[in-house]
């Protein structure tokens, strides 16, 4: 997974102030004596050990700490997450003075939000030397006070707090509307909105300090409404957040009661260590002058606390980095997260190592399940300008040795407007072609995380909405009917532990994270849009509605059992939604079935239980948010979740956004030097 970054001072200089530099051995040997030394004056009332955010204490499956305050702010970590309220909005109230594109002659004013307190509405209000005053009334979570029409219009299913107890602020589904957002330079929160012109979404932020921001968020107003629209009620988070009393998202990260997701995708980083030098690498790899890797016990400890997350514990994990299979103890790992209950173990990678055949084998044997491959083009044109070297060559090799290992890849591009956009088709294409071995294309439109003009931004953004349309034209799937947020398929996971009473994969994301769809691909090599044939968005509502009522029934159970008549409901869904007009004798009510049971059972998607699948393709855009397009809600529910020496993080407040990645490396980083001198191993060879 990569993003554009700029150059290492400027970044350095702009995102973290010195936390980049290494860990002396005195301050490690200070921190490991601090954590391993009496802890009679931190217990909490509860017996757990109260944490410090920043400073690495064990187990780290145990971290448990009150949200950052200025009266306890003492790491570097917690300074630099008290710093990012500097100006918090949402808690010091409106007015809140900004500059604006006016509606009528969309030059850029001075302007101000203000809340009615008589309407409970919140307002626009332009100072235009052109158009003269006026004021537009913005769609509100953040300062209304009457949230109960906005919690309705998104379910009547939608939860008012986390299991934490924090509220939960409904997603809006209209335009234009207030975000809680960052500034791109300072990284503070600040307020902006989100608003149309012409068929494009945009937002517009203004810092205090740093003036005026505009960044495209979707090229496709209609598309984008659309998925805000198709989502259903939100989950309520975990049990036992490892941050209580949190207000300042995402300034509380860790995991904090504010989350209102589990994890779908859980992360875990292996190393910061890589056998290429790519550029565009948000992992800042081999750029960072330090070695952070975790030993193979520190791994487990964070496995645990990912399978300690209830009611929903983690089922899948993909280790990444730097590249994660130059770890010492890669297999070790991959072992580890397989014995501990684990069903899906997956790496995002280069390839370069599984281009090798004896370590693919190694690694089926260890446990892994799928190649998160990094993708951007199907010729060396683009690996030679992304990273430094001719590599399609040994991808193809990798993607023939999941085949013939039987692990499972998935096609990662990095899509960049004016550079690669016009791979979106022939990477379809080749996933198709290759549909034996590759199972997915996760397309990831760039995000920005150094210091970029303007401009650049502007020229290089590239949008869900643009990919809706480019994958449109690769596919000859229909924009309207086939095309559909990730968010809107949660129910799936509600309906199917009625099945059985075990906890699966609920993917509550936000409608603006990821959106595209799945294919059944035939043996001819055809690609047929699943929601071609079964309508997905009322099929998903009937599921929601009758999973709730599976569970009214027994409220005392946390995941009761569907009986008899509730199966035989379940199986009427298939049938009612099939569109029957478009009848196809290779696809059945039942082939839609066995894919389902193998994307929440991996078992029956692998191995014998594949053969009786109908091979499928899923191709979608997963955006991830940088300071110029971030929005708090969004992250709030963020299903792919970092297990970190600090806690769990949200991936856009650990890769981006606030980017804390360098705090969570720096804890356990070494020089180069003492690297090589501690572990005297060496990487896998290249092949």
């Amino acid at each position: 997974m990569t993003t554009i970054r700029s150059s290492e001072s400027e970044s350095t200089e702009r995102a973290t102030p010195d936390s980049y530099a290494v860990v002396s051995e005195v301050e490690r040997a200070e921190t490991v004596t601090e954590t391993t030394g009496s802890t009679a004056d931190t217990r909490g009332g509860s017996g757990t050990s109260v944490s410090r955010s920043g400073r690495l204490e064990r187990p780290l499956h145990e971290i448990r700490r009150p949200a950052v305050t200025p009266e306890n702010a003492k790491t570097e970590l917690e300074q630099y997450k008290l710093s990012l309220r500097r100006y918090a909005p949402v808690q010091k109230g409106l007015p809140w003075m900004c500059q604006a594109q006016c509606a009528r002659c969309r030059e850029v004013v001075p302007a101000r939000f203000v809340l009615d307190e008589t309407e409970d509405d919140v307002y626009l209000e332009y100072d235009c030397p052109t158009c003269g005053p006026q004021r537009e009334r913005h769609h509100d979570a953040l300062f209304v006070k009457n949230l109960s029409e906005r919690r309705a219009r998104q379910s009547p299913r939608q939860p008012r707090t986390t299991h934490g107890g924090a509220p939960i602020r409904p997603i809006l589904r209209e335009l234009p509307r207030t975000v809680e957002t960052l500034c791109p330079e300072c990284s503070c929160i600040i307020l902006g909105r989100y608003y149309q012109l012409d068929n494009t979404v945009y937002i517009e932020k203004t810092c205090p300090e740093h003036g005026y921001f505009r960044d495209r968020i979707n090229s496709d107003v209609k598309l984008f409404l659309k998925s805000a629209r198709a989502v259903f009620q939100d989950e309520r988070g975990v049990y036992e957040p490892q941050v209580r009393g949190a207000r300042h998202c995402p300034s509380d990260c860790g995991l904090c009661d504010q989350h209102v997701s589990a994890s779908c995708l859980a992360q875990i980083d292996l190393t910061n260590r890589c056998n290429l030098n790519c550029p565009v690498c948000f992992a800042n790899a081999n750029a960072a002058g330090y070695v952070s890797e975790p030993s193979y016990e520190m791994v487990v400890e964070m496995l645990q606390a990912l399978r300690n997350q209830h009611p929903y514990p983690a089922t899948a994990i993909q280790f990444t980095g730097g590249e994660p299979t130059v770890h010492p103890d890669f297999h070790k790992c991959c072992g580890a997260a397989r014995d501990m209950g684990f069903s899906h173990i997956q790496i995002a990678t280069n390839g370069i190592t599984h281009a090798n055949l004896e370590f693919a084998q190694r690694s089926a044997e260890a446990g892994l399940h799928s190649l998160y491959l990094q993708f951007d083009g199907v010729d060396d044109e683009f690996y030679r300008k992304t990273c430094g070297e001719a590599l399609f060559e040994r991808k193809l090799r990798a993607i023939e040795n999941c085949k013939r290992t039987g692990l499972k890849c998935i096609l990662v591009p990095t899509v960049i407007n004016g550079y690669n956009n016009d791979q979106v088709g022939p990477i379809f294409q080749f996933a198709v072609e290759h549909v034996d071995a590759i199972s997915a294309i996760s397309y990831q439109p760039v995000a920005f995380t150094g210091r970029i003009s303007h401009r650049e931004v502007e020229r290089q953004r590239y949008t869900l909405g643009d990919l809706a349309h480019d994958l449109a034209d690769a596919s000859g799937a229909d924009l309207e009917r086939d095309f559909w947020p990730l968010g809107m398929i949660a129910p799936l996971g509600r309906i199917m532990e009625t099945l059985d009473g075990k906890p699966k994969i609920r993917s509550s994301c936000h409608s603006d994270c990821a959106f595209g769809t799945y294919f059944f691909v035939t043996p001819e090599k055809e690609a047929i849009p699943i929601p071609k044939m079964f309508d997905m968005h009322a099929m998903m509502r009937d599921f929601n509605e009758l999973a709730h009522r599976i569970k009214s029934k027994h409220p005392e159970i946390t995941l009761p059992r569907a009986n008899r008549w509730d199966l035989l409901k379940i199986a009427h869904l298939f049938f009612k939604h099939y569109r029957w007009e478009h009848f196809n004798s290779g696809i059945k009510p039942w082939t839609f079935v066995r894919a389902l049971q193998g994307l929440t059972d991996k078992a029956k998607g692998r191995g014998a239980g594949e053969k009786k699948s109908y091979k499928t393709l899923m191709a979608a855009g997963m955006h991830f948010m940088d300071r110029y397009n971030y929005d708090t809600e969004r992250v709030k529910r963020c299903v792919i979740l970092y297990s970190t020496p600090d806690g769990i993080y949200p991936f856009c407040s650990h890769n981006g956004g606030p980017t804390y990645r360098p705090f969570t490396e720096k804890m356990i980083a070494q020089s180069k030097e003492a690297y090589q001198a501690q572990s005297g191993k060496r990487s896998p060879p290249r092949p």
